[in-house]
């Protein structure tokens, strides 16, 4: 107070405050117990201080995350380059035990990594845990498939259907704990591996139409269950269901079960485009027109040959593209109305407040 009011005499002296003035900066600095401080502008000021320091150690954040998922990949690349040149030189040698033990350390090191990323609520960290995740999965299969051959000394189609359960089931539990789209397509090849391998189990030769049916009614279920909820996130397992039962439409056309089986397919087909059309989902459209594409070819020439099976093809290829432009448009359109519907009860809501 001593320095402060040598400070307000020297300006009185100065001319540059009143006496008047002077008291009152004293009086108001006598009283700075109870004064306290606040007013509108230091409040923004702070708040807005606050609010950049929040953004900044935010972004900082999300930028060191981001360096931690890259080098987290990197740091992954380089590992399995490494352990595959390792492997190559040195898996002949090892003894079943060693191969059992590096890949099991392996895998537990995998899943330990990622139940320490499990809690951290930063997506790039939770992409990473979900690769990591799904690493272990294969880690499984690959353990599974070490037991399966080295050691029980299965045959190829035994050991095909070891790893395929061993990875389903991991890949299930996994999938039901966490989900996230790798753990569904890893869940996915596993159910497909381990049919297939099944079927190959019979001493006599299955004909491809089994295995193709064995997809398909795979991919159908696959597509009914994304449909219903049951499968998150929902478009990616509906399209890998789709692709899945078609798939297996074109494992099974062959010998002479191709026409009802190409027919089957294209009817399927044609359902999943009236879907897409009907639904306004465009990825129906894309596999339907996609299967289309495909499969009605094959039917037109196994049903007319060689001699008009190209005009016949030519003609039914137009008439598809015809039909896609269509499913294009509707969902277009979809969305356009969508937009005004949206926007619509803003619009009245206005019109009524200025009315009011």
């Amino acid at each position: 107070m001593d320095s402060l009011t040598d400070r307000l005499d020297a300006w009185v002296d100065a001319g540059l405050l009143s006496p008047e003035q002077a008291e009152r900066i004293s009086a108001f600095e006598a009283a700075d117990s109870s004064h306290t401080g606040w007013s509108p502008a230091v409040e923004g000021a702070t708040q807005d201080r606050v609010q950049t320091t929040s953004q900044a150690v935010a972004s900082g954040v999300g930028a060191r995350t981001s360096i931690a998922e890259a080098i987290g990949y990197v740091g992954a690349a380089l590992a399995l380059g490494a352990l595959g040149l390792l492997l190559g030189q040195l898996w002949p040698d090892l003894l079943v035990g060693g191969r059992l033990a590096l890949v099991g350390l392996l895998t537990v090191a995998v899943f330990g990594a990622g139940l320490a990323l499990r809690g951290s609520t930063q997506p790039a960290m939770q992409r990473l845990t979900s690769v990591l995740l799904t690493a272990t999965v294969a880690g499984v299969g690959w353990f599974a498939a070490v037991v399966a051959d080295d050691v029980l000394e299965l045959r190829s189609a035994a050991i095909g259907v070891t790893v395929g359960v061993a990875m389903l089931v991991v890949a299930a539990v996994l999938y039901l704990w966490r989900g996230g789209a790798l753990l569904q397509l890893a869940a996915l090849g596993s159910l497909l591996l381990t049919a297939g391998t099944s079927l190959s189990l019979s001493p006599l030769v299955p004909e491809p139409i089994w295995y193709g049916m064995a997809f398909a009614a795979i991919g159908v279920a696959w597509f009914l269950l994304a449909a219903g909820g049951w499968l998150v996130p929902r478009a990616l397992a509906e399209i890998t269901g789709a692709l899945a039962a078609f798939g297996g439409v074109q494992t099974a056309a062959s010998n002479a079960w191709t026409v009802a089986v190409l027919a089957v397919g294209i009817v399927a087909a044609g359902v999943l485009v009236w879907l897409a059309v009907r639904g306004d989902q465009l990825r129906h459209l894309v596999v339907g027109a996609l299967a289309l594409f495909v499969l009605a070819p094959q039917l037109v020439f196994e049903l007319f040959g060689d001699q008009i099976g190209a005009p016949a093809t030519l003609l039914l290829v137009g008439l598809l593209l015809v039909l896609l432009a269509v499913g294009l448009g509707r969902a277009r359109r979809g969305v356009a109305d969508q937009g005004p519907a949206r926007r619509e009860p803003e619009h009245t809501s206005g019109h009524q407040a200025g009315a009011a």
